[in-house]
């Protein structure tokens, strides 16, 4: 069984499942998945949490491809406000809600876990990650498409993690993190933290997080922000669900069938609730 994490609010729906659905698709293994989200509707109408109804409707469809497949939500909500809601970090160009990897110690998951972000789609099956050792250190990770250039070249992009859970509680490590995020503005506050904070981190290669474009050995295709310099200086980011602009910007045309498949749910789940 393969141990998957991602976080966000209810509107990462579609990414979320097009990521799930991918993974499945690429691998015999069951998968058990933990979502990790919370309820900030009270400052922003937008973060509203992952719900049961997606929950069960996103298990039901992975089950499909092996029984043994399960979904687990993680309700952090109170946790977060304790600790995050004076961060100078809470206002920036990411919502709350990617800090919230930083919590996964205090949700009941434990051993190693791959972290997904809902902007990553599968290309072949996960499981070599899942798989890698890890040799004591508290993650695994890509080097950041930029990052390696612009701040330093060990410098990791957190998008896709492979997550040591016992390691990183015993060295403190996302705690280290929160406290980080929670008093310092960064430009990566999450990134960051981990980046600085890692007392043993390992590298996997950039086929497990391809955040630049698809190469014949892609393995997760990371659809991030990212920076193109012709025919002049600007930044793309196209999100998965987004097909006319993964066409457009991206070249990519692999993911159609996945991605059409995924947003034909999205509509069976939104004609279900209405009714």
């Amino acid at each position: 069984m393969i141990s998957l994490l991602y976080s966000g609010n209810a509107k990462v729906f579609k990414g979320l499942l097009i990521s799930l659905v991918s993974v499945a698709k690429n691998t015999c293994e069951a998968l058990d998945v933990h979502i990790l989200t919370m309820d900030l509707s009270d400052i922003n109408a937008d973060f509203s949490p992952i719900n049961e109804e997606q929950r069960d409707f996103t298990e039901k469809i992975i089950k499909k491809q092996n029984e043994q497949s399960r979904i687990t939500l993680h309700d952090l909500t109170n946790i977060f406000k304790g600790e995050m809601m004076n961060s100078p970090n809470m206002k920036n160009f990411y919502t709350p809600y990617a800090f919230l990897r930083l919590f996964a110690d205090e949700a009941d998951i434990g051993g190693r876990v791959i972290y997904l972000d809902t902007d990553t789609v599968a290309r072949q099956d996960i499981s070599p990650l899942f798989a890698m050792e890890l040799d004591g250190a508290e993650f695994a990770g890509a080097r950041d498409y930029l990052g390696k250039i612009f701040i330093r070249p060990d410098y990791i992009n957190s998008g896709v993690l492979l997550l040591d859970i016992d390691k990183i509680k015993e060295t403190g490590l996302f705690r280290k993190a929160r406290r980080f995020c929670a008093e310092k503005r960064s430009a990566f506050p999450d990134q960051d933290a981990i980046n600085h904070y890692a007392q043993k981190k390992r590298f996997f290669p950039s086929r497990f997080n391809e955040q630049h474009k698809m190469k014949k050995d892609t393995i997760i295709r990371h659809f991030s922000k990212t920076l193109r310099l012709f025919p002049y200086v600007h930044t793309v980011n196209v999100k998965p669900w987004d097909i006319n602009g993964l066409h457009k910007k991206h070249k990519t045309y692999e993911f159609d069938d996945l991605i059409c498949r995924c947003l034909a749910y999205i509509d069976e789940f939104e004609n279900t609730i209405t009714r």
